[in-house]
């Protein structure tokens, strides 16, 4: 992370001359239309229209009390369209707050660029010119000024919780330059001067400075730079250390939920929660059995700080897809924690994490180009107990995926048993078509009608023949679950107590919900 500022901006622009003037009250000068970047060269005070024709290029007009009343008249028509003619950079009227400004020529200083400026009409017009000849003609005293007041600012408002780029944002209002904080270092030739600001990112990078070789004119800029620079880096590593101790925690905690027995879970369950770990939530598990290559890391602290690297970018990777996350680390494997809150996980959840996972590699892998994961995940399970139970499922898909060499691709559980069987007793042509003669009558109901139909008697088969957990899973009354049961029933001709019927039924709403059918 680099602090950056433009070191092509003349210090002597109105907008420097107008954040000078309003220092004690923004109201004391207010700039109406126009553009306020133009170089002021000289500061004349004019009491006539016609003295305009003596002002040179680049000047601010400053119009004494008097002829700041034709503020809302032709005559303000005239001077501004004198002022373009004699290319005047700024003019300046006192008026009230409520005065009107004649629309034509704010309309013309739109178009000219001509800055149009509103000093309070309390402001003394001599501390105005004082202010503005100072800028010009002994710019490196009010720089130094500017640099206390901007370093001061930086002192005071550094421990209230201010993130950098306020700071900058503050520092650009009292120094009159547009400081930034950028990810990103200049690119050579570009007139910038920038300062580092050592931050570690997630990926380890950090960027160095690139500055201009007039040293002498941003010696004092450079200072509020540094300064700036200072504070990035501390607030950067203050709030590393608390991510750090933090994850450290839940990481201790939730590797011992993930194999903990039942009396251990228990006693652990305040700790998780205080921790930020919704124990009672749906949770499902993901496994990285991490093969880390030993060129570069073979010292055993470097290979621990690239473990704790390559864990925090996994769980900034995750996190991103939004949910609740956390991560857990071994010696040689790296765990990801998904927790969902609801009475019942979305149907697809399973699949959005599988998916999710192959991004979570993507990152790893961009890491360290040379790394093999063999990574597996679990099925969704709830309470303290899914932790546990997910966990179980994804080591041994991660170990299924080790034995059958299948580096860098996510498995699922669900993929290793119950789903993998099925969809190789689908396979079978004589299966299909004995599915196909099953699920024949509802050829006569809409597309939508048929999945609903399947839908229920699969969630119910599912559910052991329980009406009321069918119910709850659907979101719909017990009275109509009892209803299209029958009515699904009666349509498919089957005899839901005869245990070979109804296993086969069971099946074929398991294959229409992972693969379809052929009237999918």
């Amino acid at each position: 992370m680099a602090v950056e500022l433009p070191s092509g901006t003349s210090r002597r622009s109105l907008r420097a001359i107008l954040a000078e003037l309003q220092l004690n009250r923004p109201e004391d000068a207010i700039a109406l239309d126009g553009d306020i970047d133009r170089d002021i060269a000289e500061v004349r005070l004019i009491d006539s229209t016609d003295q305009l024709d003596e002002v040179g290029a680049g000047a601010l007009v400053v119009l004494d009390r008097r002829l700041s009343h034709i503020a809302d008249g032709y005559l303000m028509d005239v001077a501004v369209r004198r002022a373009v003619s004699r290319e005047v950079a700024g003019l300046m009227l006192t008026a009230p707050e409520g005065a009107n400004v004649s629309l034509t020529a704010r309309s013309m200083c739109r178009k000219s660029g001509l800055a149009l400026v509103r000093l309070s009409p309390d402001r003394d017009l001599n501390t105005v010119l004082n202010v503005v000849a100072q800028e010009i003609a002994d710019e490196l005293h009010l720089t130094m000024e500017r640099v206390r007041r901007v370093v001061d600012a930086i002192d005071r408002l550094a421990g209230e919780g201010s993130t950098p780029t306020d700071l900058a944002t503050i520092g650009s209002s009292l120094l009159g330059y547009e400081i930034r904080v950028t990810t990103e270092p200049p690119e050579e030739g570009t007139e910038l001067l920038a300062v580092p600001a050592i931050v570690n990112q997630p990926e380890g990078e950090q960027f160095v400075s690139a500055r201009l070789p007039d040293a002498d004119a941003n010696t004092l800029l450079e200072m509020v730079l540094w300064r700036l620079a200072a504070e990035t880096s501390r607030t950067a590593f203050i709030t590393e250390q608390a991510e750090r101790t933090n994850m450290l925690s839940v990481d201790e905690v939730l590797r011992q939920l993930l194999g903990a027995s039942r009396e251990t879970r228990d006693d652990l369950s305040p700790q998780a929660r205080k921790l930020g770990i919704p124990v009672d939530a749906w949770h499902i598990v993901g496994r990285f059995e991490l093969d880390i290559p030993q060129e570069g890391i073979a010292d055993g602290l470097l290979a621990y700080e690239t473990r704790e690297r390559l864990a925090r970018i996994a769980l900034t990777t995750a996190s991103t897809s939004g949910g609740i996350w956390h991560t857990a680390q071994e010696p040689a494997a790296l765990w990801l924690l998904h927790s969902h809150h609801s009475s019942s996980p979305p149907r697809d959840l399973g699949l959005r994490v599988h998916r999710l996972m192959g991004s979570v590699l993507a990152a790893l892998q961009h890491a360290v180009p040379s790394l093999r994961a063999y990574v597996g995940i679990g099925g969704v399970h709830a309470a303290m107990t899914g932790i546990a139970g997910s966990a179980t499922e994804a080591k041994v898909a991660a170990t299924h995926a080790r034995s059958l060499r299948r580096a860098n691709h996510p498995i699922s559980f669900d993929a290793v048993g119950i789903r993998s069987t099925i969809v190789e007793w689908f396979g079978s042509p004589t299966v299909q078509e004995s599915v196909d003669a099953l699920f024949a009558p509802l050829d006569k109901v809409s597309q939508a009608r048929r999945d609903e139909t399947i839908e229920i008697l699969g969630t119910y088969l599912d559910f052991g023949g329980s009406v009321a957990r069918t119910a709850e899973a659907i979101h719909l009354h017990r009275n109509g679950v009892r209803a299209r049961l029958q009515r699904a029933i009666d349509l498919i001709g089957v005899d839901i107590d005869d245990p070979d019927q109804r296993l086969f039924l069971h099946l074929a709403c398991r294959a229409h919900r992972i693969v379809g059918t052929s009237h999918s």
